[in-house]
């Protein structure tokens, strides 16, 4: 990639037009910069920094490129990222550790400290681009150099910056067709400083031993660095299911032409003829399924309004923005239960996906870069699993909220609304088991109630809406057993659909 190109937009256009036939491998080394406004501020300029001085280290030392291939597919967070306070201790070549290698092409060490010192989250990102050009498992680090580039959040336009002392800007809606990496700020993990509060919500911790600065994940939905972390925290609608769990199709089956609630016999083995018997802990409720809804280029917009965010295509009649820079979508998924205690808590989980996960896009390339065409929505499998539904602990219904991370640092609110428990639990004499003692609620009338539960937080974020569940609803709408599939219930807000259903665990 000795050849760096420095574009215009103008030029491009008119190649476009013109020159259709010329070798798009074949780059002119005439093109000269769009003038453009970027407005760097200090961590941008911090940030510019360390790619000049990345770019060059690339360059000359394919140990380092080798190096920065293997870190990002040990993928720790889940993503093709490195954090740089992780590895910059570790050794690359000649007794030389990574951050030996870098001090070599800064004219004074005091920067290199002033950004560690500023930007403890800095991370490099490989990126996988479109019809498979260039990403962390392809990366060919003999013969291939990449650029660096700067994840902006002034603006949507990307600082590239190349190993021949050239920097020149990406428009936001355009995506290189050739080797790249990324710096950017992690926004899966938070520095762990004592100042921190509500420490309960995140995830494990992650220090470099050589280091003093500690990190927390998020969640631990995105810890891949122990296998003893349990990663797996993805008028109504419907869903098709196939090989649904056979006491879901059971339940059905039972309150078909019966009144009742399937989780009754999910939960409780409850049938009209078996009206008492205890909770059973075989089951989970889980997100089965996420998708956008909608419109798709509005849904894009939403999740992709920030400069921060990840981006994907360059839409017509869409502002610019560039999922490339940023890797994967976090979302991040609140559950408000209301507690028969009277003590309300929230269940906060994360989940992420990619822009691929989310979006049919058709590709167009030209010369040294991709656009898109076309978008449309796609469904996610997930499997996200959240509470033992009791009813003699939490209220029949509950509300899940869902947001787009675009911050890290949340803060705390209340949310108030009115609830209903069931009464009908008590001690069964004969064999000292508490047990639910009816259908629905009962002879007894349930309790109304309006309760208080403390949630979190994050301004910025990209709020999505809020679902309620109620455990009376259907989880099961239909079933063929002449081809095993079952219809599911799902649940929609303006912006997202989510499958929610009970799930054996044991």
């Amino acid at each position: 990639m000795k050849n760096r190109i420095i574009y215009s937009l103008s030029l491009i256009i008119a190649l476009f037009f013109s020159c259709e036939k010329e070798d798009i491998n074949s780059k002119p080394s005439n093109i000269n910069n769009l003038e453009q406004d970027i407005v760097y501020d200090y961590k941008s300029e911090l940030k510019r920094d360390f790619a000049k001085a990345l770019v060059q280290a690339l360059e000359d030392n394919e140990n380092l490129r080798s190096f920065i291939k293997k870190e990002a597919l040990k993928m720790f967070d889940k993503d093709y990222d490195i954090l740089y306070q992780l590895v910059k201790d570790e050794t690359i070549s000649d007794s030389k550790s990574f951050r030996d290698i870098l001090t070599e092409y800064f004219d004074d060490n005091n920067k290199l400290i002033e950004i560690e010192d500023n930007l403890p989250l800095l991370t490099i990102f490989v990126p996988k681009l479109p019809e498979n050009s260039f990403s962390a498992e392809i990366w060919n680090t003999e013969t291939e150099t990449p650029e660096v580039a700067i994840r902006m959040t002034t603006t949507n336009n990307v600082p590239m910056f190349t190993s021949d002392n050239r920097e020149y800007i990406l428009k936001g809606g355009d995506i290189p067709a050739f080797p790249v990496v990324v710096i950017k700020e992690n926004e899966r993990l938070i520095v762990n400083a004592s100042s921190i509060s509500n420490k309960g919500i995140y995830g494990s911790t992650l220090k470099n031993p050589k280091s003093i600065i500690e990190f927390r994940f998020l969640d631990d939905v995105f810890n891949n660095t122990s296998k003893e972390v349990n990663n797996t925290k993805s008028n109504p609608t419907a869903r098709v299911a196939i090989n649904l769990d056979q006491k879901l199709i059971d339940a059905y089956n039972i309150y078909k032409n019966a009144d009742g609630w399937q989780r009754d016999y999910i939960y409780y083995n409850l049938t009209p003829t078996n009206t008492k018997d205890q909770f059973q802990y075989d089951f989970q409720e889980h997100i089965t399924q996420f998708s956008m809804n909608g419109d798709a280029l509005a849904a894009y917009n939403k999740i992709s309004d920030q400069t921060g965010d990840p981006t994907f295509i360059p839409l017509k009649n869409s502002a610019s923005a560039s999922s490339w820079t940023g890797g994967n979508f976090e979302f991040k998924v609140k559950i408000l239960l209301n507690a028969k205690n009277g003590i309300g808590a929230e269940i906060v989980t994360y989940f992420s996906a990619n822009a691929e996960q989310l979006f049919n896009a058709t590709y167009r390339k030209h010369l040294w870069f991709y656009l898109i065409d076309d978008i449309s929505l796609k469904s996610m499998d997930i499997n996200l699993p959240l509470f033992n539904w009791d009813l003699n602990q939490y209220a029949s219904s509950i509300k899940i909220e869902i947001e787009e991370v675009d911050l890290t640092v949340t803060t705390v609110l209340t949310d108030t609304r009115s609830v209903k428990f069931a009464n009908n639990f008590s001690i069964d004499p004969t064999d000292g088991i508490l047990k639910k003692v009816g259908l629905k609620f009962g002879s007894s009338l349930e309790t109304n109630t309006t309760q208080t539960i403390q949630k979190t937080f994050t301004q910025g974020n990209d709020q999505l809406g809020s679902v309620i569940i109620n455990f009376a609803d259907d989880v099961v709408l239909n079933h063929s057993t002449s081809n095993n599939q079952s219809t599911t219930r799902d649940y929609q807000t303006g912006w997202y659909k989510i499958s929610f259903e009970p799930k054996r665990v044991q």
